[in-house]
């Protein structure tokens, strides 16, 4: 759906993208990620038709983006980070206006449909001047879907909402991919991506620094960490004796609970327990920690 390879992107003296590498599945919900300033609103506006790149190439629905003459061009919706709307019109006066604009027209009953499926039919008539920003998103994302385009691309769509609104912008994002659509989004709320993605890019000063499924990100990340819950508190000799232990790297101890990283290795677990036989120590219980894609993000970019 979306396949760019070597985009570059200058502005004067400063190169906002330095040969970015990016692929986007149809049918996929995609998460794009990184620190601010890292390129993806530059990103993202290149890839809506709303500005053109230097070099490189960028093909959208198999369409060359620098060769288009208009943004309409492209089968896609487009939400910015702070969509605006006119305050004095209501939900249903707006979509109707969005969809009688441009070259395309919309079936009858669709606005209708849209407010619906949007959680919006029951305040349709309000002006949205009046509405809530979990409101106004959900406005964005029904004008983003109105003429039915096969991609969306959301930027920072569940920013600044309170969870109920995040809840409900992400719930909405899902049933994109339960339409068939494919999405691309991008966020700082880490922990949004993780509920909703297949897939994640993470780019840094310009470039993709990391492009992989949620569940071959995790498997590849996932370091044996365990946290080790005792019955009673654990003498200090005990502890010395578990941090010297072969496969050991390091403990951090918190009342009843020590945190123990052992080197990488599919047998961490058999070694953890053996270590603990050997001291004679009572365990209630042993889990093994799940990276967050926060650890990730932050390993991936520490230092670009």
């Amino acid at each position: 759906m979306i396949e760019v390879e070597g985009l570059k992107k200058s502005f004067k003296h400063f190169e906002a993208l330095q040969g970015l590498n990016l692929n986007v599945r149809q049918g996929e919900i995609y998460g794009f990620i990184g620190k601010n300033g890292a390129g993806k609103s530059t990103t993202m506006n290149i890839l809506a038709g709303l500005s053109k790149p230097t070099s490189g190439e960028c093909l959208v629905g198999g369409i060359k983006v620098s060769d288009i003459i208009q943004a309409s061009d492209l089968d896609l919706g487009y939400l910015p980070e702070d969509p605006k709307f006119y305050p004095w019109l209501s939900a249903c006066e707006t979509l109707t206006y969005l969809g009688d604009s441009g070259t395309h027209r919309i079936k009858p009953g669709r606005i209708q449909e849209i407010l619906e499926w949007g959680g919006l039919d029951k305040d349709k008539h309000r002006r949205v001047g009046t509405f809530s920003r979990g409101m106004k998103q959900r406005l964005g994302i029904c004008s983003a879907i109105l003429h039915d385009p096969g991609l969306l691309i959301l930027d920072e769509p569940s920013s600044a909402l309170d969870p109920q609104g995040r809840n409900d912008v992400l719930h909405l994002i899902k049933g994109l991919k339960d339409m068939g659509k494919t999405v691309l989004f991008s966020s700082h709320i880490l922990n949004d991506v993780e509920r909703v993605c297949d897939r994640i890019g993470i780019i840094a000063s310009g470039r993709m620094v990391l492009e992989k499924s949620l569940k071959d990100l995790e498997h590849s990340h996932l370091q044996p960490v365990y946290d080790v819950t005792f019955e009673e508190k654990i003498t200090e000799e005990a502890q010395k004796c578990i941090k010297s232990s072969i496969g050991v790297l390091s403990t951090e101890i918190k009342e009843q609970v020590m945190v123990i990283k052992m080197e990488d290795g599919h047998e961490s677990i058999l070694t953890l327990m053996q270590i603990l036989i050997d001291n004679n120590l009572k365990i209630v219980g042993v889990s093994r920690r799940k990276p967050t894609l926060e650890d990730i993000f932050i390993k991936e970019v520490h230092g670009l």
